[in-house]
């Protein structure tokens, strides 16, 4: 018999969609470009006594690469589960929980990354703003902050959205979840765009399926994320009074390229 769900948070406590984020952002390393290895860079550059604080941090992972380097990190979430999981796997990091648009740690960093596009899961454009000043406030004079974005391709931004789903490999079942011969399907079903607030929600599916095929757990989300045009990213970060603005396609550092991913540094003034 199915068990079936629909949340209205993307990340609850106990579900398939957290337990199998590790496993799905594996997947994205070996597909797409990784931003492990930018992120670890730059923290190796800029990092120093002050280290490193990472908003919007998940289950973690970008996180604990940092640490491996001998590199003093924090991260900051508003998701229990995913914290969760970052505190199991990574005890020896301080985790907190939080709103990025809103919080405030009472001490500075070298260095704030905001990492696997996590602003564009603000889908308020004067709250992304507030992510930024409050990355601001958390940067020593002259510290940096690194992040990426998608960049919007307008074909797919139209009010009538992408009725198309896509269904990801077959996943093994996370460890501890579901039942030990069982496997996870994950399928990205209709997407919705509301040009007007820059915003689109995403249908995703997570099922556990048997041997033979049979449902036997099925969980239903929406995923909002809000698109960020180049100039107004630019325009938000200064803004915010950042300067040394730098702005890539990719984590190998080329041009600003339409379509591709953005990546940003910013600094704080000296």
């Amino acid at each position: 018999m199915t068990n079936s769900s629909i949340s209205d948070e993307f990340y609850p406590e106990g579900g398939l969609n957290a337990a199998s984020y590790d496993l799905r952002a594996e997947l994205d390393r070996k597909l797409f470009d990784d931003p492990i290895p930018f992120y670890t860079r730059i923290a190796k550059s800029l990092a120093s006594g002050l280290g490193v604080l990472e908003l919007g941090c998940g289950t973690g992972r970008i996180s604990a690469a940092i640490a491996d380097l001998g590199i003093a990190v924090e991260g900051l979430d508003l998701s229990p589960a995913m914290l969760g999981q970052a505190r199991a796997n990574y005890p020896e990091i301080t985790w907190h929980s939080g709103n990025m648009c809103d919080f405030d740690l009472d001490r500075q960093f070298d260095l704030v990354i905001i990492p696997f596009r996590g602003l564009q899961e603000i889908t308020d454009a004067h709250d992304q703003r507030r992510a930024l000043e409050r990355a601001f406030a958390h940067l020593k004079p002259g510290g940096a902050l690194a992040l990426d974005l998608m960049d919007p391709d307008l074909r797919y931004c139209l009010p009538e959205g992408d009725p198309d789903f896509v269904e990801l490999p077959i996943f093994p079942m996370p460890d501890g979840v579901g039942q030990s011969d069982s496997q996870l399907r994950i399928t990205a079903l209709e997407r919705t765009n509301d040009p007007l607030t820059q915003r689109f929600s995403e249908h995703w599916r997570f099922e556990e399926i048997s041997p033979d095929g049979t449902v036997l757990r099925c969980e239903d989300a929406w995923h909002h994320l809000r698109w960020v045009h180049r100039s107004e990213m630019r325009l938000m970060l200064e803004l915010s009074g950042f300067v040394s603005i730098s702005e890539f396609s990719d984590f190998a550092g080329n041009p600003p390229k339409y379509a591709s991913n953005q990546v940003w540094i910013a600094k704080r003034a000296d």
